[in-house]
């Protein structure tokens, strides 16, 4: 299997170097539009925004300060929950609906308005079986737009609170959120859509339609689908129901935004969401190319490129580490599988290693790097089916979204929990070897380490509460597919992915039991804002002290040595944190495949 495991790394490669092709120019036009100067395309966009501005009544020079933009960010996150509920709940009184569905549960609507308006997207039912056009287009989509756009304005209040020169002033969130959508978020979703519904994503306003199959099925008495000549045969299928909608715009916006969520059950292994290689390959590349934006982003913003660039190669390193293990597991399979060897698993010239879950259009490959992208993302977009993967491979998402959104994470949210990183790291370093710690020439004290720490340990702790609340419950309360440590394993990744608001799931829990959606709905609301809360106390602490001048004895923060260092502090912290968890799930799961 090397050669297959080669060719698998050096696509994933190729498709890191496309994204830091991409992501340097982007960045570049990130800051000039956030802090409102010229550029080519704000010539068109400009008059927009200013009418943006006054019909909301905006003023963009209305700098604010920390707790205002924090008081902003949650009472706009809790309006988005409240309007997104009230939709969904009555979405079969609303018009739009040509399949007429009836409105979602109080639990189930409460849980995805959590879901979307926290950037989580986490769905526990499928859109095309429950959700009206209606609901997907002017609530999740919308969404979509909304919630990647407040993560990226709290990023951008927190690089101006290390650039600022002490007046504590983090600029307007109205003014950043609207910057973001109407100058970055419509524009890239706009040439996305496009370029998917060119290779055959739906973008229609009809109704459903049925087909006739061009060879017909049949199902089981317990509704499985067999061949038609099956004796176990009860019913004959010859039509299917083909489920249209503006699936193309809602699936550029989800990559785009790191949403995730999906306009299918299936997802991006949808062949109407995700048709060709082409299509593949956009979706996997827009998923990292925000988070990787706004990595670089920073070191604009900071007046020292270095700074973002180590920051980026930190994020790289872990990556690689991540999908290298992800596809080696995933070619290897299981003893189980291959039935040590037995069984032909294939070769370069078909499908190879552990197809089980995956599109054969799509093969292991490409299912493996998704899957690496969209976990380190905090997307949650998949393009096969993760209960399918193996111990070892389900590991490395668990680990990915378990390290606190640092290995790209969400749009705005994955810079905020690396910076926080990064200021621990510096805390750490300079006490000792003596030094005065300073970070970007801000020195840092208490009021920034609480900020910190507190930033980098409150997702592993959601999580672990959230899991503890799953499993404590009672009998039936959480239903999931499998006992022993698959079974806490599907509990464990949904706890992991609410709280460190990823959004995708193992196929074998019940995601819209009452109890499963109350609890990852708490988990998911405090996941993206005691995180976010922290950010801007430590933007403000930060923009109320005047900077200093570097000496000879200050740290540096863009040099190989720190970001082994930084390295070091992420993989511990996670360790420390999750190891537990994790050795009763997945670790366990492969010793038992091993054994």
């Amino acid at each position: 299997m090397s050669g297959e495991v080669s060719a698998a790394l050096f696509t994933a490669a190729a498709y890191g170097a496309l994204l830091v092709a991409c992501a340097v120019p982007l960045s570049g036009y990130l800051v000039n539009v956030m802090e409102g100067r010229q550029a080519r395309a704000r010539r068109i966009i400009g008059p927009v925004e200013r009418g943006a501005f006054r019909l909301l009544r905006v003023n963009p020079d209305d700098s604010m300060g920390w707790r205002r933009y924090l008081v902003c960010v949650v009472a706009f996150t809790g309006v988005s929950i409240a309007g997104l509920f009230l939709l969904l709940v009555a979405q079969g009184a609303l018009p739009a609906n040509p399949e007429g569905f009836g409105g979602l549960p109080a639990d189930t609507a409460l849980n995805m308005a959590v879901s979307f308006a926290t950037n989580t997207d986490w769905q526990a039912v499928a859109g095309e079986s429950h959700l009206s056009y209606l609901s997907q287009a002017a609530g999740l989509a919308v969404q979509n737009f909304l919630s990647p756009a407040v993560g990226i304005a709290v990023a951008f209040a927190l690089m101006r609170g290390l650039w600022s020169a002490g007046d504590g002033r983090l600029g307007n969130f109205f003014a950043d959120v609207i910057r973001v959508i109407l100058c970055v978020l419509l524009p890239l979703s706009l040439v996305l859509s496009i370029a998917l519904a060119s290779q055959g994503v739906p973008q229609t306003f009809q109704g459903y339609e049925t087909v006739q199959l061009l060879e017909p099925v049949a199902v089981d008495e317990a509704g499985n689908v067999v061949a038609a000549d099956d004796p176990a045969a009860v019913e004959e299928v010859t039509e299917a129901v083909v489920p249209l909608g503006p699936q193309a715009s809602q699936v550029a916006i989800k990559q785009l935004g790191t949403n995730g969520g999906g306009f299918n059950g299936a997802n991006s292994a949808s062949a109407l969401e995700n048709p060709t290689p082409l299509a593949n390959l956009l979706e996997c590349l827009a998923i990292l190319l925000l988070p990787f934006t706004l990595i670089l982003s920073f070191g604009r913003m900071v007046a020292d490129r270095r700074q973002g660039r180590a920051l980026l190669a930190c994020v790289l390193i872990l990556l690689a580490i991540g999908t290298a293990v992800l596809v080696g597991a995933e070619f290897r399979a299981t003893p189980q599988l291959s039935q040590d060897g037995a069984v032909y698993t294939g070769s370069l010239s078909q499908a190879a290693g552990n197809m089980e879950g995956k599109e054969c259009r799509i093969g292991t490959a490409g299912s493996a790097i998704w899957t690496a992208f969209t976990t380190a993302a905090a997307n949650g977009s998949t393009n096969a089916s993760l209960e399918g993967l193996t111990p070892l491979g389900t590991l490395v998402p668990l680990v990915f979204m378990g390290l606190g959104e640092v290995v790209g994470g969400g749009a705005g949210t994955g810079l905020a929990a690396l910076v926080g990183f990064a200021v621990l790291t510096v805390f750490i370093a300079s006490l000792m070897v003596g030094r005065t710690p300073e970070y970007l020439g801000k020195k840092i004290g208490p009021t920034e380490m609480r900020a910190a720490v507190v930033m980098v340990t409150a997702p592993a702790l959601v999580i672990l509460l959230a899991a503890a609340g799953l499993c404590l419950a009672p009998a039936g309360a959480v239903p999931a597919g499998e006992g022993g440590p698959a079974g806490f394993t599907e509990v464990l990744y949904a706890a992991v992915s609410a709280g460190a608001n990823n959004g995708s799931a193992l196929a074998g829990l019940d995601a819209d039991a009452p109890l499963v959606n109350i609890v990852l709905a708490g988990a998911m609301a405090a996941g993206r804002l005691i995180p976010v809360a922290c950010a801007l106390a430590l933007a403000g602490s930060l923009a109320r002290r005047e900077p200093v001048a570097a000496g000879p004895g200050s740290l540096s923060t863009a040099s190989p040595l720190f970001v082994f260092l930084l390295l070091m502090i992420i993989v511990l912290v996670g360790a420390l944190t999750l190891l537990p968890a994790l050795a009763l799930g997945p670790v366990a799961e492969q010793l038992g495949a091993l054994a």
